[in-house]
């Protein structure tokens, strides 16, 4: 069976935006801030296609 090589690029892109945001909602004190936890761990995991 062959597999495809799929792009990891935009699951990384998207690691590091929502780790951006998740380091900044940290920095502000704002009070959603578990709101951002689902995306940076997502994106993590599509990256490292663990999923």
């Amino acid at each position: 069976m062959e597999q495809e090589k799929k792009s990891t690029l935009l699951p990384w892109l998207g690691f590091f935006i929502s780790t951006a945001a998740l380091i900044f909602a940290i920095y502000s004190h704002w009070e959603w801030l578990t709101l951002l936890l689902p995306f940076v761990t997502t994106f993590f995991v599509k990256a490292m296609r663990i999923m």
